[in-house]
């Protein structure tokens, strides 16, 4: 269909030049001479697809056209319409008055008819476009009903304006469908429980699916209890009926549809408070026979919850009824209260989580609010879906996601940023957004940002059992601004550090019971945050205690008796030292973290490159790279030596560079020329990496992995032991990814089939550690995610 613009200016040349320009390149044009006209005009026949604004208009200019069409749009019920201001003026002032507006662009006259046609036609196309990106980020696709987000926007809007009936619908032993019959029939189900729905409801409706298998509905001027009633007999009634045609006649799941229902506004009109007792009343019938509705009334009120209430009917109330298999989406406060809680728990039982921040970057400027709210939407359901259901998430702002992942290893967190971004590049709002992330783990706020703190305060705990020296302590420290704990024996000190984390530590050395050294060593052995913590130790003048101590960690020492002065200075400086180094410790691994990343993106590419040589291996390298860090993992290496072979997996091929192309994709058989020439990449690719002498591994990794571990590979046969480590990892890395990939000449194997291979050949290809390791990554994943993804 021909594109429709309408052209506005009372000029009419400019009327004539545009109109032909546009004519000639397949559009329909309606010429008008003002701004008046186009508000009479539109109102009688609709909107065009784009309307060409010239501002400088008698009686009513470009300026005022535009708001009093945006007015006439908001009446009529009706889509911003692009608008583009045609003005011959260079005046950047009403340029910028504009785009403040929501103009689209500006176009100038006299009209060049490239530059006309092709901005006009990239307006409308990407106008289209977003229509289209909106109407699929508001729908459910399986069902055809509104999607969470939009069913709350639109419903919560009909809660404040209109009258009638709000009901959330929970689906009845559903989860027995999907167990029995498989998720394919539980998406007939849903897809035909939608359509009872709509076909069993008969006044004006809004439906959403806001869950896997829970539905909200509001049902305008329904007002009688007795349609709600109607309507859950005629649904529960036809689900079985439908169900059983499906499943067959012995269907026995007892499939139904359980109702919570309130009338509004008797009921309030705030749409939060509305669903809450909704989901109060679907509480009560869910938990009194289900198949039914529970209709929600004032009066019901105090007899919700039964005052004989037991844990069991307390859980039922608070825990998730579907517990969704991706993150949890929260509002601010509430994500404020769980961090504080989570990072409290980290704390308090040594472990981590990561943070993480995603930046969606607009690229076009002219975008309007609703369409950058749109891709918002659909971002946010993006990584939901990636992420576990045990992390949570909140937006920040209009284009900030702030996410929180307990109990994950540094390996797992790199996966989760590449997959994200992943299914960002393919997502169909990717060109209009450039996504930026960055991750901290809490390590980094728990254990070692002793520089900003939040109440302003250094906090120093003091342990001895002089009670004269301790209060001397305490006193000169305190009046130097310092807030001081004192503890007059070790235990004393480790009950106290059980809930606290101070700056500075001073401990007497020769104390009663539990002495200085006993005790550093007890807290040093806690981990956490503090091993960070500095340590000084008060002694007399012995060489052997003094020794000891700086083998321990001690910042400096102490000798009583002390001058207030002394004392306060040497106290000082320990602080001053530590926050320093800590500061530039922090400066050098900001900047090591960037030197490392800029190498991995260096090397990557350079694996990208080698895997190009090939048709059959994209992405081959980065695989074998990511399974090899695995296996690391597990058999135990610390992170260094993981990040070392995951360098080693992306360059292992190297040496393929030097091998022609025509043998590396031929689809027939090799000769057997040909196979010698393929097996002599491992030689090219040490003679490559051998040059980088500060990773010398890179090299073996290159040259071994073709070895086997009954000494039958290449290039050298080696056997067993005396094939590096880091090859034979590889060796089965690489040899999975083969199997699991397309290659020239051969379909991949299935899952089961690449296992078999593995275990079979474990002894005499494989080393069997490795390869058992590699098993049980396989049996691990029940989705079959560790192989090649077109």
């Amino acid at each position: 269909m021909a594109s429709w613009v309408i052209i506005v200016d009372d000029d009419i040349t400019n009327l004539k030049v545009a109109g032909q320009i546009l004519s000639k390149n397949n559009m329909r044009v309606t010429a008008l001479k003002s701004g008046g006209s186009l508000l009479e005009y539109v109102r009688e026949n609709g909107a065009p697809d784009l309307i060409l604004l010239d501002i400088n208009m008698p009686e009513m200019d470009g300026f005022e056209t535009l708001s009093k069409f945006r007015e006439l749009e908001d009446e009529k019920g009706i889509a911003a319409t692009p608008i583009v201001f045609l003005t011959a003026d260079e005046d950047f002032a009403n340029e910028s008055k504009g785009f403040e507006m929501g103009v689209s662009d500006y176009i100038r006259k006299p009209f060049n008819p490239d530059v006309l046609v092709r901005r006009v036609e990239n307006i409308v196309s990407t106008h289209g476009q977003m229509l289209k990106f909106e109407e699929e980020a508001t729908i459910d696709k399986l069902t055809g009903f509104l999607n969470k987000y939009s069913a709350n926007e639109q419903i919560s809007e009909m809660c404040r304006t209109k009258s009638g009936a709000l009901m959330i619908i929970d689906l009845d032993s559903f989860k027995l469908v999907n167990d029995i019959y498989g998720h394919d029939m539980g998406d007939r189900v849903l897809s035909a429980f939608s359509r009872i729905l709509k076909d069993n409801m008969y006044y004006p409706s809004v439906f959403g699916r806001i869950g896997g298998d829970e539905f909200l509905l509001f049902a305008e001027n329904m007002k009688e209890e007795k349609d709600i009633s109607k309507f859950s007999d005629a649904i529960n009634r036809n689900l079985i009926l439908e169900a059983r045609k499906m499943m067959g006649e012995d269907m026995s799941i007892p499939l139904g549809a359980s109702i919570g229902a309130i009338f509004v506004p008797e009921q309030g009109t705030d749409y939060n408070i509305l669903f809450r007792l909704t989901d109060r009343a679907l509480y009560t019938i869910k938990n009194n026979g289900k198949h039914g509705y529970s209709l929600y009334m004032e009066e019901d009120a105090a007899n919700s919850i039964p005052t004989d209430i037991t844990l069991a009917m307390l859980t039922t109330i608070l825990e998730e009824r579907n517990i969704p298999q991706n993150a949890m989406w929260m509002g601010k406060e509430a994500f404020g209260n769980v961090y504080r809680y989570m990072i409290r728990y980290m704390d308090r039982y040594r472990g981590t989580a990561y943070k993480m921040l995603f930046s969606a970057k607009f690229i076009p400027n002219d975008l309007s609010e609703s369409e950058k709210e749109k891709i918002m939407v659909s971002l946010r359901e993006l990584l939901q879906e990636s992420l576990r259901n045990s992390d949570i998430m909140m937006q920040i702002g209009e284009n900030h996601f702030f996410l929180m992942l307990p109990e994950i290893s540094d390996y797992n967190v790199n996966r989760v940023t590449e997959r994200v971004m992943h299914s960002w590049r393919n997502n169909e709002y990717s060109g209009l957004v450039r996504l930026e992330v960055e991750t901290e783990s809490t390590d980094a706020e728990l254990h070692e940002n002793y520089i900003e703190k939040d109440d302003g305060e250094t906090h120093i705990v003091i342990a001895d059992d002089n009670r004269d020296d301790l209060d001397f302590m305490k006193s000169v420290l305190k009046s130097k601004g310092y807030d001081v704990i004192a503890t007059q024996s070790g235990q004393e000190l480790l009950d106290y550090l059980a809930e606290n984390r101070p700056d500075l530590m001073i401990l007497k050395v020769d104390m009663k019971g539990m002495n200085g050294f006993e005790t550093i060593i007890k807290i040093r052995k806690q981990g956490g945050a503090l091993r960070k913590c500095p340590v000084m130790f008060i002694a007399g003048e012995d060489p052997a205690v003094e020794k000891r101590g700086l083998e321990l960690g001690a910042a400096d020492f102490l000798r009583m008796p002390i001058s207030a002065e002394k004392l306060y200075l040497r106290v000082s400086n320990v602080l001053k030292l530590f926050f320093l180094e800590n500061h530039m410790n922090q400066e050098v691994e900001k900047k090591t973290e960037e030197n490392e990343k800029l190498s991995i993106h260096i090397i990557q590419a350079l694996a990208y490159a080698i895997d190009a040589k090939d048709n059959y291996t994209n992405g081959h390298s980065s695989r074998v790279a990511e399974y090899s860090k695995e296996i690391a993992a597990r058999y135990g290496f610390n992170e260094e030596q993981q990040n070392d072979i995951y360098i080693t997996g992306l360059l292992h091929d190297v040496g393929k560079i030097g091998i022609p192309d025509a043998i590396i994709n031929k689809r027939a058989k090799l000769t057997e020329e040909e196979y010698d020439v393929i097996k002599k990449h491992p030689v090219i690719g040490t003679q490559i990496l051998e040059t980088i002498k500060e990773m010398p591994e890179l090299s073996s990794g290159a040259r071994w992995h073709h070895e086997r571990y009954d000494g039958k590979g290449y290039p050298d046969g080696f056997a067993g032991t005396d094939i590096p480590e880091v090859a034979r990892i590889i060796a089965v890395a690489d040899s999975y990814d083969a199997m699991t990939s397309d290659r020239s000449y051969r379909e991949p194997l299935s899952q089961s089939e690449a296992r078999a291979e593995i275990d079979r050949c474990s002894g005499t290809q494989f080393d069997p550690v490795f390869a058992g390791i590699m098993i049980d990554l396989i049996d691990e994943d029940k989705d079959f995610q560790m192989r090649e993804h077109k």
